[in-house]
């Protein structure tokens, strides 16, 4: 008898449990979960590697790039002879990166033990090394390179890629520094150009020269010529690591173009000895300030340019903020007597007087409300030309000058180069000041003896220079010419020359000044030596008044072919002394000094005569 198979009893899932679905079910499902998340992967390959290769190759290879200018070299200032007055040293910072120095150069997650060890002692034993060789503390040293983070503009802590550890070392000095850090194999530690501009000769032609701040020039020829001398920075970009720079990464590097080479007409040598006379002078004598100047009467270069008090260019912030300036082009005063030069030229040149043309004057004359006197006394008297020159008479200059139209007296004192600034390239030169045109009578009286208006040292010599060049007025120079970063030499442009009064009008005025020197021969006379001097005192103006006065001479060598002008003012806080006694004893010390050193050849007859001042003695 066969029996049956029973029948399987099919219970009820319990509550709340899912039954399980079959094996083949479970299989298809995780098959179909790989293939998507395999699928998305590839997009986001395919995205990666061909979609978005070059932005995420750029992206990356930003990151790791670093982009630096690369400095020119600052170009150098000599005087005529080659002589070195600025010049720039190759100095560099010593700047860390205090994030690679915290991680030994590593990747953070790639760090060993070792690698931490290492780090936690590496900044004690750095700073004692870079301390060493730069002079620097290295408790301070230590601290900047412990400070790897840095808080930025939200507030966020970021890592700190740049400190600053020591600035403008000598390059010999960072080679030194390197050679130690890479014998212990140190990392982190790096240089940055930072040239240090030198003046070997300290306070010689300071105010000529200027100085510097921040990489950029600061005052005098620094500063006028900032875009020649600085040149053109370059650029460069390289791809870094967290050890540093990699050798063989992509990089790119557009060259510096050094600056130019600035030659000065200056003569370093006669310079340094006009400083030295001009402060002692200054000093002797209780002045606030003085200026000498000493110029080729035909070229107009400036063979020295003296200020007094000065600076230091290596260290301006030493000095009182007055004395950096250039007074010599910066300071405008009444010219006073030195002004009956000029005068007396333009009434010879208009045909208007002649030296030996007397004129009847009194013992004073009236100028608006006020009577003008002279400094020699004297009644009524028949004064020559030549005798208002030599004795310097206000009252004769006024009296002469009266015979032309003011507006044409002023016209000439333009020619001379008044009441405008030289094209001598100075920052600060003052323009001086003239009469307006159609002025009052007692502005034009003023002018002639010196007072109504203004002008700086470099004006004032360059006017009479014209005198002493035959009439022909030459813009005043200092710059001689430039060399660019190939080598090649450029010479300063020709200077503006014109006409200002006649060969004969200028070679009379030159002689009556000769006869100043022979008045006063044992004072301003240069033995061997033909020359014209004339001596000036005049108030300095405050615009509200007056304060102190001005001392000056100005003199011409040799009469028979002037080549050299020298001139010398002096300052004083009060109104004791005249240019005769407080500048005479300066300028004859430079004259003398002068002449030989540029090879001017002693004259073969001095006269001693002196010719008619005053008709009846």
């Amino acid at each position: 008898m066969t029996q049956s198979r029973p029948t399987p009893r099919r219970t009820a899932p319990r509550p709340g449990r899912v039954p399980l679905a079959s094996s083949a079910f479970r299989l298809r499902t995780m098959a179909l979960l790989v293939a998507i998340m395999f699928s998305v992967v590839g997009a986001r390959a395919v995205q990666i590697q061909v979609l978005s290769a070059s932005a995420m190759a750029q992206e990356a290879a930003s990151k790791m790039t670093r982009t630096r200018d690369v400095p020119a070299q600052r170009g150098e200032i000599t005087d005529r002879n080659g002589n070195v007055l600025a010049f720039t040293e190759d100095t560099v910072n010593v700047i860390a990166d205090p994030t690679m120095i915290a991680t030994n150069g590593k990747e953070p997650e790639a760090m060993r033990e070792s690698d931490r060890a290492r780090a936690a002692v590496a900044p004690t034993e750095m700073a004692a090394i870079i301390a060493a060789h730069t002079g620097g503390d290295a408790a301070e040293i230590e601290a900047k390179l412990r400070q790897s983070t840095t808080t930025n503009a939200t507030g966020e802590e970021v890592p700190l890629r740049y400190t600053l550890l020591a600035r403008q070392i000598p390059s010999s000095t960072w080679v030194d520094l390197l050679a130690e850090l890479n014998a212990g194999d140190y990392v982190g530690v790096f240089r940055e150009a930072n040239p240090r501009r030198t003046y070997p000769m300290g306070t010689l032609a300071s105010n000529v020269i200027g100085s510097m701040s921040e990489g950029k020039g600061l005052m005098g020829l620094e500063y006028a010529r900032q875009d020649a001398l600085a040149g053109t920075p370059g650029r460069e970009s390289y791809e870094t690591s967290p050890n540093g720079r990699i050798p063989l990464g992509n990089q790119q590097l557009t060259p510096a173009v050094d600056g130019d080479d600035l030659q000065l007409t200056l003569d370093s040598d006669l310079q340094w000895m006009v400083e030295q006379r001009l402060a002692a002078r200054v000093d002797e004598v209780g002045g606030n300030w003085g200026a000498a100047l000493v110029m080729d009467a035909e070229s107009g270069e400036l063979l020295a340019l003296a200020n007094y008090p000065s600076f230091d260019s290596n260290n301006p912030g030493a000095a009182n903020s007055a004395d950096t300036g250039n007074r010599a082009v910066e300071a405008t005063y009444e010219p006073g007597s030195v002004q009956k030069v000029l005068t007396l030229a333009s009434l010879l040149d208009a045909g208007l007087t002649t030296p030996d043309t007397a004129y009847h004057i009194g013992k004073d004359v009236q100028v608006g409300d006020h009577h003008v006197t002279d400094a020699f006394r004297h009644d009524d008297i028949d004064i020559t030309t030549r005798g208002i020159l030599v004795k310097s008479s206000n009252v004769g200059a006024i009296t002469a000058a009266r015979s032309m139209d003011p507006d044409v007296l002023r016209d000439y004192m333009l020619k001379f180069g008044l009441g405008q600034p030289t094209t001598l390239g100075l920052p600060g030169e003052a323009s001086g000041s003239v009469p307006p045109v159609g002025m009052p009578s007692y502005q034009a009286d003023s002018m002639a003896f010196g007072y109504g208006l203004s002008v700086s040292s470099v004006q004032m010599a360059a006017a009479v220079a014209s005198l002493a060049n035959d009439g022909v007025y030459t813009a005043p120079s200092i710059i001689a010419g430039t060399t660019d970063t190939h080598g090649t030499y450029t010479p300063a442009a020709e200077p503006a020359t014109h006409r200002v009064v006649s060969e004969q009008a200028a070679r009379e005025v030159v002689a009556m000044m000769e006869q100043r020197t022979i008045a006063n021969d044992d004072q301003i006379g240069i033995p061997g030596y033909r020359t014209g001097a004339k001596t000036g005192s005049a108030r300095i103006s405050t615009g509200a008044g007056y304060s102190g006065q001005v001392a000056s001479i100005i003199g011409v060598a040799p009469v028979e072919d002037p080549q050299i002008v020298v001139y010398v003012l002096i300052a004083r806080p009060d109104t004791q002394g005249a240019g005769l006694g407080m500048a005479g004893p300066v300028y004859r010390d430079i004259m003398s000094l002068a002449l030989p050193r540029f090879g001017v050849r002693p004259s073969e007859d001095v006269p001693t005569e002196q010719l008619p001042l005053i008709v009846g003695e």
